[in-house]
């Protein structure tokens, strides 16, 4: 016999009907309206700040690597240079990490989301390393799946919740190359349950199956994204300042390398979020 599966159970009819306003009763539909004032809309940012850097340059050559070295990221430093400056400015505490192991990745990460974070605003990550397919990052030693960091986060500690975790991931997820098409233009409540998943956004380098690039001035994304940040986090919400790195990205950087199979390539940023508030930096 069929069962309706968790996700698509519905109320019990009759109780739904006893807590429903009668439509056809004006006053009763204007007053089951929320009422939000503009602090509902906001994170509330006066808190502590904080940016956690994890960077790799170097690598080693190690058996999870089949005994061999992964190449070093040149110019990540700008990257790393990049943020401390920008997210200084904005009042954030700068912790930069460079070429841990995984297992000093996942201590660290498991340290700060233990924390008591009563007093912080926001968490913000930066992870810039190489990357494949499927959600692997690369410590120093290893690759590891991405996924382990989220949990840690989402099960943190309780003074995390209802605060935003927010992700930079300057990484490849895969190694297809994307030529680009060309287009043709003709012109306040006591308590409450939050789900383990809301109030994050990360935002990824590029799309699965994807590369990424950086070149020995910085990546494409984290340096146009420490450029949008500057010239318009005060008038614009992170979730459209994401959108016009998006747009910064795809419709203003391309590879150059002349000689190579990667000459002339596009990129294409993705983010995903559960925020369920606006976040103005």
């Amino acid at each position: 016999m069929y069962k309706m599966s968790e996700e698509c159970s519905i109320p019990d009819a009759g109780s739904y009907a006893a807590n429903t306003p009668n439509l056809s009763d004006a006053s009763a539909v204007t007053k089951s309206r929320p009422v939000f004032s503009p602090d509902d809309l906001y994170y509330n940012m006066s808190g502590d700040r904080y940016i956690y850097i994890f960077n790799h340059y170097a690598y080693q050559k190690t058996r999870y690597f089949n005994q061999h070295r992964p190449s070093t990221r040149e110019g990540t430093q700008k990257d790393v240079n990049r943020l401390s400056k920008v997210f200084s400015r904005l009042g954030f505490k700068v912790v930069a990490h460079n070429d841990l192991e995984h297992g000093d990745i996942i201590k660290e990460v498991t340290a700060i989301s233990s924390r008591d974070h009563s007093n912080t605003s926001c968490l913000f990550f930066a992870f810039l390393t190489h990357g494949e397919r499927g959600g692997d990052l690369y410590a120093s030693d290893r690759p590891y799946q991405f996924r382990d960091v989220l949990v840690l986060l989402e099960h943190g500690h309780a003074s995390l919740l209802a605060k935003p975790k927010v992700l930079f991931v300057q990484a490849c997820r895969g190694d297809q190359k994307d030529e680009g098409r060309r287009v043709e233009l003709d012109s306040p409540v006591a308590s409450y349950v939050v789900p383990t998943h809301a109030d994050f956004l990360i935002l990824y380098s590029t799309v699965e199956d994807y590369l990424s690039y950086r070149d020995t001035n910085g990546s494409f994304m984290i340096q146009d994204l420490c450029n949008i940040i500057e010239s318009y986090h005060e008038s614009c919400d992170l979730l459209h300042l994401i959108t016009l790195v998006h747009h910064r990205v795809a419709y203003h950087r391309s590879t150059y390398a002349p000689k190579s199979t990667h000459h002339n390539k596009k990129q294409m940023p993705e983010t995903r979020f559960s925020l369920t508030k606006l976040l103005k930096l």
